[in-house]
């Protein structure tokens, strides 16, 4: 994020999600996310859409002016956003104008299906869906951490096996 992003987050509410690393066993990112906010002068509210109440996370929805999310595992994420009813949430305050950052999970849950990411991305015992839908927010398929160790096999793995796909490949130098 850094330098690019300061003036849309400086003094700016942020609806921090965490709920994608929860189950994931390295989370840095998580930290690292939290302290650039606040170094970027954000107004950071952490907020778990997996046990939250709806009206807590309406709430903290409708206030924020940003609704970031972490990476982590997409397909718990997308289940939980859907269980909740979050989905719907997210889509009315995008519609309203509001500003989404996804990190890497974040990211993927955007696109029309995440299906594509399983190899990356491995679905939870306790999934709930009947498909792997994703939000549809946009028309192609981000594929994060490209190239990048100890993802390099799999993303290009991904690469050629969907490459029918409208494939977005970003390293963790990008986006």
């Amino acid at each position: 994020m850094g330098s690019l992003i300061k003036e849309e987050i400086e003094n700016k509410k942020v609806a921090f999600i965490p709920t994608a690393s929860l189950r994931e066993g390295y989370t840095g990112y998580v930290g690292s996310a939290r302290k650039l906010f606040k170094k970027l002068g954000a107004i950071v509210t952490e907020i778990d859409i997996s046990t939250e109440a709806y009206s807590t996370i309406q709430s903290v929805f409708e206030e924020a002016d940003v609704i970031y999310f972490t990476g982590g595992n997409s397909f718990f994420l997308v289940d939980q956003l859907r269980k909740t009813g979050t989905d719907g949430l997210l889509k009315k305050e995008l519609a309203n104008g509001k500003l989404m950052i996804g990190e890497s999970a974040g990211a993927i849950i955007c696109a029309p299906s995440i299906q594509y990411i399983e190899q990356m991305d491995e679905k939870p015992e306790d999934y709930s869906q009947e498909d792997d839908a994703g939000l549809d927010l946009i028309d192609f398929y981000v594929l994060p951490h490209y190239l990048t160790a100890p993802f390099k096999k799999v993303t290009e793995k991904i690469m050629t096996e969907f490459s029918d796909l409208n494939l977005c490949p970003i390293n963790n130098r990008q986006g």
